[in-house]
């Protein structure tokens, strides 16, 4: 018999059912056997879905006993060559680790994981997706290793709130103005610094970690041209061991764009001040930290009565191209899109 009847303490009704299985793997006889079951049913399809997998692949995969924190740091070293770094690395850390982080892989099955996402329904449902979708990574990840033998993230629902509208994603250029003189009237290098770094971002829709990579030799006053080959890497990571990469987020994310006049000019006076090679860093040196940037930043803002947070400035700039009648082919090249849908969406008129 594979079903088999075992006394339990624990169990209300005084026994639990195990499976116990033979089969043999290369010739070689092997058991396998998992009990706690409540009902023989429920040991029965496991018993089907066990014998099955050895038909299947003429072997039962081990469950790994590695918790998600450590199949994720796995996932970093070995199985995200492909995924943004920085993406994948602020949605683990901020949304996940503390939540189901210290559970074995092997036991974040569907009631676990509907359960949490339940609980979160009342984030925003963009960051609740891409939650699901680093989930769905490394669990695929985790299969591909053998330590598990299914992904359960498929079948949840995700729910979630639409936490801003086509207006707020945009800022007007008279905000945006009142934003750079309160930072520029902080009169410290730190605020100046942040001035300069807004203001890159509106004038060429850099996205932040670009903007916090370029080096002075990036910028090209003779030819009016900013190069941009790389970003920073500073997600799980201290402000010493920042770094920058050349791997990009798309090949059309790696150009030359132009240098706005406005621009050149902030950066000529800016660059009389900053004394080190990188165009945008803190006093010492060292690569700003876009999460504290972003805050810094927010609280000079909400003293303004501003809805602002610094992605906007990538959709103000691709808004303000096709306003100006910008061809829409010319500002995806600007915007470094890949996809001409992409650049659609950006575009608030």
């Amino acid at each position: 018999m594979s079903i088999r009847k075992r006394a339990s303490k624990k169990a209300k009704s005084g026994h639990v059912y195990e499976v116990f299985i033979t089969y043999k793997e290369n010739g070689i006889t092997q058991h396998y056997s998992k009990r706690g079951f409540t009902t023989k049913k429920e040991a029965e399809e496991h018993e089907i879905l066990m014998k099955a997998e050895i038909q299947s692949s003429g072997k039962l995969r081990k469950e790994s006993k590695k918790t998600f924190d450590e199949v994720y740091n796995e996932f970093l070293q070995i199985g995200c060559d492909k995924y943004q770094y920085n993406t994948i690395r602020n949605t683990i850390n901020m949304y996940l680790q503390k939540a189901i982080g210290h559970y074995q892989i092997a036991a974040l099955d569907y009631p676990l994981l509907q359960k949490y996402f339940n609980s979160i329904a009342d984030g925003g449902i963009a960051k609740n997706k891409n939650i699901k979708k680093a989930i769905n990574r490394v669990l695929n990840y985790a299969i591909t290793v053998g330590y598990i033998s299914s992904n359960p993230v498929s079948l949840v629902t995700v729910k979630g709130i639409e936490m801003a509208n086509n207006k707020e994603k945009v800022i007007s250029l008279e905000d945006f103005s009142r934003i750079i003189s309160e930072l520029e009237a902080k009169g410290d290098y730190k605020h100046k610094c942040y001035a300069v770094a807004l203001q890159i971002g509106l004038y060429t829709g850099l996205r932040v970690s670009e903007v916090l990579a370029l080096d002075k030799a990036d910028i090209d006053f003779l030819n009016n041209m900013i190069y941009v080959n790389k970003k920073l890497n500073y997600q799980g990571l201290t402000k010493k061991e920042f770094y920058v990469t050349h791997e990009m987020k798309s090949k059309s994310s790696n150009a030359y764009i132009p240098l706005a006049d406005p621009l050149k000019d902030v950066l000529m006076k800016w660059f009389e001040t900053n004394p080190y090679e990188k165009a945008i860093c803190d006093i010492d040196g060292y690569y700003l930290n876009p999460n504290v940037f972003g805050t810094d930043v927010r609280i000079i803002t909400r003293k303004l009565g501003i809805y602002f947070h610094y992605h906007m400035l990538r959709h103000t700039f691709a808004t303000m191209l096709v306003t100006n009648k910008v061809d829409i082919k010319v500002t995806q090249e600007l915007m470094r899109h890949s996809s001409f849908n992409t650049t659609i969406h950006y575009i608030l008129i």
